[in-house]
């Protein structure tokens, strides 16, 4: 799975840089100038007003170092070598000719050949990867795992929840699998009547990119997941009295049933060893330095009007567990039997599946123009999530691409009770990303690195 850059330039330029693809720089106008160490200083009100808004902008896929468009170094060295056996073969024997040609047609296919925007081999080591995932089951979790937490498990055995007791007696959870380490924070719009549009306030992603550098704090990536269900549910016949109430209320508000926002901030302790150090070491210094990253987004997003708190462990595993849209009588079903049947999740070629929920993932592959005289990056969102289904899950993840850059990437999942109502909103997803100008590539053979992608866990790992 890819990611799309998004060009903009940040401070601290001594951050390192993450392994994996870049972005290409852009110069950014009227940059406002910055204090020691690359914290960018809030520019006076009269600069702010004086500043034009940002013009509409593509975030675009990042093109990977030797590349030159869709040919890679590697692939002009396949070709290459096909003509030098092709050349070699007829200097030898006009006969060789016709079997070398062959071999070395074989070779660039096997190269330049592409399935679902994966080059051949790299379409071959997905499905061999499936095919480990599939026949890979570690057991069941201990007893004393949380029901709820207990699928995620099965998805990745190396989770582990903690929870850490700050200064002020606040508790506050974290999740990692020992390589990083994910808070979250829960993030609801003030108390009002109900709005008229949907996307009237969105969380600035902005925001989350500056909150990739806090002090002497490197976070790996933020990220923004939203959880809808919608109003009415999909299973409700057109004549039901809840289907009617709702419809009411969804002419004149567009309102879900259920929305809920939260914000993962996930820090790798090898991109900051430094500040890690300097909070005591180890895991705790890790959670003290990822606790005061969040502590920061907290105060940003409280001046903005938002409410927003740090979750603690209870409310990690909650909020993993209805973003992956567990069965809460499957929990019960589970406690009862003490956790010793056999696994509760499947992954298929197209489909997750835990218990009796189906999931299927999607990746942003093809952005629309976004920002001032374009698509508003909540209502792609709203849109998105707008599909009649069980529950819809976008994914919306920043991190470092560079010295200046940032890259943006998005997952959306959708969750069905069935096969066939999964089937059906697909479709509809398909058909309303066409309408937004968004690209969205099925991930096949991937459903379970889409599933947590989705998860708010930091972006994908």
């Amino acid at each position: 799975m890819s990611s799309a850059s998004r060009t903009r330039q940040r401070g601290n330029p001594g951050r390192p840089a993450p392994a994996g693809r870049r972005g290409t720089g852009r110069p950014q106008q009227g940059r406002p100038p910055t204090r020691r160490g690359g914290r960018t200083t809030p520019p006076t009100q009269p600069e702010a007003a004086a500043r034009p808004p940002a013009g509409p902008v593509r975030p675009r896929l990042p093109r990977k170092a030797g590349s030159f468009g869709p040919v890679s170094a590697h692939h002009l060295l396949i070709i290459q070598i096909a003509l030098a056996l092709v050349v070699a073969a007829a200097a030898i024997s006009a006969i060789l000719m016709v079997p070398a040609a062959i071999v070395g047609g074989l070779l660039v296919f096997l190269n330049l050949g592409r399935r679902r925007r994966h080059p051949l081999p790299e379409w071959m080591a997905i499905g061999r990867a499936l095919k480990r995932r599939r026949r890979t089951f570690s057991g069941p979790p201990p007893a004393e795992v949380d029901s709820s937490f207990a699928p995620l498990l099965e998805a990745d055995p190396a989770l582990r929840t903690h929870e850490y007791e700050s200064r002020d007696r606040r508790l506050v959870g974290f999740v990692g699998d020992g390589t990083f380490l994910t808070t979250l924070v829960q993030v609801d719009s003030a108390p009002g009547p109900l709005r008229p549009t949907s996307d009237a306030r969105p969380l600035p992603v902005e925001l989350l990119a500056d909150s990739l550098d806090v002090e002497d704090i490197h976070l790996e990536s933020v990220q923004l997941v939203q959880y809808t269900q919608p109003a009415p549910a999909p299973h409700l016949p057109p004549q039901a009295l809840a289907a009617q109430a709702y419809a009411a209320v969804q002419a004149q508000a567009g309102a879900p049933a259920v929305r809920m926002t939260w914000v993962a901030l996930k820090l790798d302790p090898e991109l900051c060893p430094e500040a890690v150090e300097a909070r005591g070491g180890g895991v705790r210094g890790a959670q003290r330095a990822l606790l005061r990253a969040s502590d920061q987004l907290i105060s940003r997003l409280n001046g903005l009007g938002f409410r927003a708190e740090a979750l603690d462990e209870t409310g990690i595993i909650s909020a993993l567990s209805m973003a992956a849209c567990v069965n809460p009588r499957a929990n019960l079903n589970a406690q009862s039997r003490g956790g010793s049947s056999g696994p509760r999740t499947e992954e298929t070629v197209r489909a997750w599946r835990c218990d009796d929920r189906w999931h299927a993932s999607y990746w942003v592959g093809t952005w629309p123009q976004l920002g001032h005289g374009a698509t508003p990056l909540g209502a792609l969102t709203s849109g998105l999530s707008a599909t009649r289904t069980m529950a819809t899950t976008v994914s919306l993840a920043v991190s470092g691409a560079g010295r200046d850059d940032v890259a943006l990437s998005g997952h959306v999942r959708l969750s069905a009770r069935s096969e066939n109502e999964l089937d059906q909103a697909k479709r509809e997803l398909e058909r309303s990303s066409t309408a937004l100008k968004a690209g969205l590539v099925r991930l096949d053979r991937e459903q379970l690195p889409g599933l947590l992608a989705t998860l708010p866990l930091g972006g994908t790992h």
